[in-house]
């Protein structure tokens, strides 16, 4: 009887998609073609702006899109409303002059007026450039906004608020040969297009006509939006998404997640419509199942997760994705409030992550939060992408006790798995297939390089077999080849193993490291407190902020223990020095990607004074060494 109740409390919720068999090439050199056995199957329908006429039939009066208002209200944007502002928009976005070689570039962040005039532009045949907000608000020289600009000269620009942006506008307009359009939400100056106006825009038969003469001219080839690297791995560069990508996207939503659909599917995501993960993935996911998706005007960052968690209390979604450094803060917040917690795990199918790896401790944490709340465990699922191959690539979607694996090939992709001379049993891992993007944007030296003589890209990733002997049962990522270094014995240090290694070891008293060692005796990290967990190691610390924090004797005490703990590992994996840091990761400096990820290279270099006194022979007291 005690070990039915065991295993009745580890129970998985069951994820909502089909399993699929994955063939294994072995070729004699050692290299591994994995290939998906089930073909992508065609929906049918012909980009995202049909699936919003399909839905509108099926739900007219339901939620598409919501976000909060400045008073703090849900505003919403029905699915018959969506359809009128997507054609409506469509139709002026033609008059104002753009098309297939005129973009639109977007500088404000997701809003519902940012889901129309997406929807619009790819209805119209506009290629859109969504970018970052923070090349715009938060640069004080425009350096990575001239770049994307040059790289793709707008034929107009979108702004949510036009006082808010008005430097970014004029910059961009400094750079042009002769002014542009200005679409403004709120506060259009004069001059520019105040959004209402376009949103009313008549139907006349003339501009019907107009909008099935542009739609009629499209080619799968063609691009229809034009996305930027985060600069994860260097400087932006303009990736060319084609409307034959973004088709393969939404037909692989539809097929995969079809169960989903029904009932309605409530989605709430942070993640920024301008990279892969949220622009394509979830935004495409949203319209294929034809569901309600919140905008969460939330961050994983101090002082801006509240939002997230009161959104949560409020929003049950059926399925959850953010980075591991979100999930490090929402399984504090879900151990300490039983409300959140239901809220959380109600409806939820799946959870997910990208960016990077997920500690074992957070899962575990979480986990258990869930068996207490509804008595199941609800399934963390990932999978391995790049924006290069439009958020697609491999997917793990069954439940396992351990973080980590990224799964197989999706339907209608390849995977090349090539052997590293590391001889760790860790492969290159290259992706063929119709979600690959064609190029970068007036690079074609790069797009060379980025491709194999078999035309497989190369993400630049390591990954490993989850179960030896058996490419079929998934990969476990095993980092990025370009962020290991090594020590000055010339040992090599595998940085995203390590990193995930210190976390899970400092839980929860760290959220995310930058992994330091480079030409020295030993490795070290400079890490960031989870405030929260920090306080509650001692009475005195409950009113003290992330300044005092770092330097405090019990904080820094804490950590060094669990550096002890670690003691006896080689060289090359066990971090011996730490130095808690108060400044948060930089957007603006390259430090960090809006969706969270951490630049190690870029923090390392901008930060070398702080690595400098990591390695100093006397290290100050609030550098934690191992005992």
């Amino acid at each position: 009887m005690q070990t039915a109740t065991i295993e009745q409390t580890r129970a998985w919720r069951t994820p909502p998609f089909p399993q699929r068999r994955t063939s294994v090439e072995h070729r004699t050199d050692g290299t591994l073609i994995l290939r998906c056995e089930t073909p992508l199957r065609d929906s049918g329908r012909h980009g995202l702006p049909e699936y919003v006429r399909h839905w509108v039939q099926q739900r007219g009066d339901a939620i598409a899109f919501a976000e909060r208002d400045v008073d703090g209200a849900w505003r919403t944007l029905s699915w018959d409303g969506l359809w009128q502002q997507v054609q409506a928009v469509g139709a002026a976005l033609l008059e104002m002059g753009l098309g297939a070689d005129r973009p639109l570039m977007l500088l404000s962040g997701n809003s519902l007026e940012q889901a129309v005039v997406l929807l619009a532009a790819e209805y119209a045949g506009v290629p859109t450039a969504p970018i970052s907000p923070a090349y715009s608000l938060i640069s004080k020289d425009f350096v990575r906004l001239k770049g994307v600009v040059e790289l793709v000269p707008p034929a107009a620009l979108f702004v949510q608020d036009a006082a808010q942006f008005a430097r970014a506008v004029d910059a961009v307009g400094s750079m042009l040969a002769q002014p542009v359009p200005v679409i403004a939400v709120n506060g259009a100056r004069a001059g520019q297009a105040a959004w209402q106006t376009l949103a009313s825009t008549p139907l006349t038969p003339a501009r019907r006509d107009a909008l099935a003469s542009a739609r009629a001219q499209l080619t799968l080839a063609q691009t229809g939006r034009v996305l930027f690297t985060s600069g994860s791995t260097g400087v932006p560069k303009g990736v060319a998404i084609s409307y034959g990508n973004m088709h393969t996207v939404a037909d692989y939503f539809a097929d995969t997640f079809r169960t989903m659909a029904e009932p309605q599917p409530v989605f709430l995501d942070w993640l920024p419509w301008h990279h892969g993960m949220g622009g394509l993935l979830n935004f495409a996911r949203t319209i294929t199942l034809g569901g309600a998706h919140y905008i969460d005007d939330g961050r994983p960052l101090p002082g801006q997760f509240e939002r997230t968690v009161r959104n949560l209390r409020e929003i049950s979604p059926v399925a959850l994705t953010s980075v591991p450094s979100a999930w490090s803060m929402l399984a504090g917040e879900l151990e300490r409030d039983p409300e959140l917690a239901r809220s959380v795990f109600a409806r939820a199918a799946i959870f997910g992550y990208g960016g990077a790896s997920l500690p074992r401790d957070v899962m575990e944490r979480i986990e258990a939060v869930a068996q207490r709340t509804v008595g199941e465990r609800i399934a963390f699922c990932t999978g391995l992408a790049c924006t290069e191959t439009s958020g697609m690539g491999i997917f793990c979607g069954w439940p396992s006790d351990v973080p980590g694996n990224v799964g197989v090939p999706m339907p209608g992709a390849e995977v090349k798995l090539v052997p590293l001379d590391s001889g760790d049993g860790r492969y290159e891992i290259r992706m063929r297939g119709p979600f690959v993007f064609a190029g970068y944007v007036k690079h074609p030296e790069m797009t060379a390089a980025a491709f194999d003589e078999e035309g497989f890209y190369r993400l630049g990733d390591a990954v490993r077999l989850a179960t030896p002997g058996d490419a079929s049962g998934g990969l476990q990522f095993a980092g990025r080849i370009g962020e290991d270094f090594k020590l000055e014995n010339g040992t090599w240090v595998r940085t995203g193993a390590v990193r995930l290694g210190f976390v899970e070891r400092c839980a929860p008293l760290v959220t995310d490291a930058v992994i330091c060692g480079h030409d020295r005796d030993y490795v070290g990290a400079l890490a960031w407190p989870n405030v929260n967990a920090c306080r509650a190691l001692a009475p005195e610390l409950a009113g003290l902020d992330a300044v005092a924090l770092v330097a405090h004797p019990v904080v820094i005490d804490a950590i060094r223990t669990r550096l002890g703990a670690a003691h006896g590992s080689g060289a090359s994996v066990t971090v011996k020095r730490v130095l808690l840091m108060a400044e948060p990761p930089s957007i603006d400096a390259g430090e960090i990607a809006d969706k969270g990820y951490v630049n190690q290279a870029v923090t390392r270099a901008r930060r070398a004074h702080l690595v400098d006194a990591l390695y100093r022979d006397e290290p100050a007291a609030h550098v934690a060494c191992m005992p």
